[in-house]
């Protein structure tokens, strides 16, 4: 029987190992490779970007679960691989949170009220894409899955996500199958009546990102396309700049439209907070004596925006200056590090042009005269809304930093980068550690979030 568990690079298992580690002030790999896979990037970080480019999305041929697979699928296995994440920590905490794993933003938060972060959503790596961008192929691939499983259990919805342009050298050989919770599941009811101290905070992350998406069921979607500086309406649209780019990919479809089911809009796949979940909490907070903090943002970046405040908020706690700047990207990013060496972290979601008005209009809070750690992502896809070299050069300022991510002769395609990129900082922090101790309330970081910039 093949186990159905998420990919441990998928954004949820990063996050809960992240969380985990950082709460013992320890490191962890967010990235897993096994031993010939390292020596296949390394041998591939020597050659050009675009021979690691083709040959990193012709392995996606070999990964996925097999569709049979979904037939022992189980919701109650994917929450408790989840909660597994915490085994070592043997203590209650002052807060827990809950809501959509936004990466560094989201760890940072945990780490900051000092507890765990569970889960909202899960995904499936499916064997099986699109290799030349038909909608239709994609969809029918994971849709009788979809439907059977969300039947089946009452406590969530299903997402197929297809995004041909940010995940295009993924989406050609593998399908990507999301759940969500909304409705609190008993593992967590259980997990935060052990954990959570008495009178405690549940801290729910509620986000505002939403997406055109598809209904193909009572509780069942398909989203095409996803965060990035590419509107929803405009994957639909076939734009110049999309049919330029499928001609590139070698992709012979661009109609991503679906005329079967209607269109509405809800919340984004990855990175919006799905209702219901924030109800159930809510009443549970009430039945077991928990104080419930709802932070309700707009915008993913918004919750970039409140890490960055929290932490420079702790540093003020401790009565000390921060040490530097670390900037994150996507699945880059290193918690831990900028706890320990009391850098203020920014996460962006990913290297396009959104990410790069945000670290512009950033950038001039960042302390002067101190070291600035980049990660550029090493992706496998140059999208029509990639933030160029030049765009994070001007974003910056001007101001020197230091490369802790893809190389400049590399980006965005870097294979070497995937095992190499934080190694610089973890140098840096073992070298000026002076580790923030401090932790804040579950009402401070509300009030912080009512004080951002709308």
């Amino acid at each position: 029987m093949t186990r159905v568990a998420e990919s441990t690079e998928s954004s949820s298992p990063i996050v809960t190992r992240a969380v985990a580690a950082g709460l013992n002030n320890e490191f962890t790999e967010n990235y897993h490779f096994p031993d010939w896979q390292k020596s296949l990037l390394n041998l591939l970080g020597r050659f050009p970007a675009d021979m690691g480019r083709a040959a990193i999305s012709q392995f996606q041929r070999f990964s996925g679960l097999p569709a049979s697979a979904l037939r022992y699928f189980s919701m109650d296995e994917l929450i408790e691989s989840r909660l597994n994440d915490y085994a070592q920590l043997d203590r209650q905490f002052p807060a827990i949170l809950i809501g959509p794993a936004l990466g560094g933003a989201t760890t940072s938060l945990a780490l900051s009220a000092g507890g765990p972060y569970l889960p909202q959503a899960f995904i499936l790596t499916l064997r099986g894409g699109s290799p030349d961008g038909d909608l239709a192929a994609y969809f029918w691939r994971s849709y009788d899955a979809a439907l059977s499983i969300a039947r089946n259990d009452p406590r969530l919805v299903t997402i197929q996500h297809y995004d041909p342009i940010h995940d295009g050298w993924l989406t050609k050989y593998v399908n990507h199958l999301r759940f969500k919770l909304i409705d609190l599941p008993e593992q967590y009811d259980q997990y935060i009546r052990q954990k959570l101290q008495s009178g405690g905070a549940v801290i729910y992350l509620d986000c505002g990102a939403s997406w055109l998406r598809y209904k193909v069921g009572p509780r069942n979607f398909f989203q095409v396309g996803g965060w990035g500086d590419i509107p929803d309406e405009e994957f639909l649209s076939a734009s110049k700049r999309i049919r330029d780019y499928a001609r590139k990919a070698g992709l012979g479809y661009t109609n991503w439209r679906m005329t079967e089911f209607p269109l509405e809009r809800g919340p984004e796949s990855e990175w919006g907070s799905e209702p219901g979940l924030a109800e159930s909490l809510h009443q549970f907070c009430i039945q077991h004596g928990y104080q419930f903090v709802k932070i309700s943002l707009a915008h993913p970046h918004d919750f970039s925006r409140l890490a960055f405040s929290a932490a420079t908020k702790l540093l003020e706690k401790e009565g000390r200056p921060p040490q530097g700047t670390l900037v994150e990207c996507f699945s880059q990013f290193d918690a831990t590090a900028a706890r320990l060496g009391s850098l203020l972290p920014l996460w962006l979601i990913f290297n396009t042009q959104d990410s790069a008005r945000l670290l512009k209009e950033m950038s001039h809070q960042f302390p002067k005269d101190k070291p600035i750690f980049f990660s550029p992502l090493a992706t496998f896809s140059i999208t029509p809304d990639m933030a160029g070299w030049g765009d994070w050069l001007e974003a910056l300022g001007g101001r020197d930093f230091i490369n802790i991510g893809a190389r400049k002769s590399h980006y965005p395609a870097d294979a070497r980068a995937l095992l190499e990129w934080n190694k610089p900082l973890r140098r840096w922090v073992e070298e000026n550690r002076r580790p923030v101790a401090a932790t804040l309330s579950a009402d401070e970081l509300l009030l912080l979030s009512q004080q951002l910039p709308v």
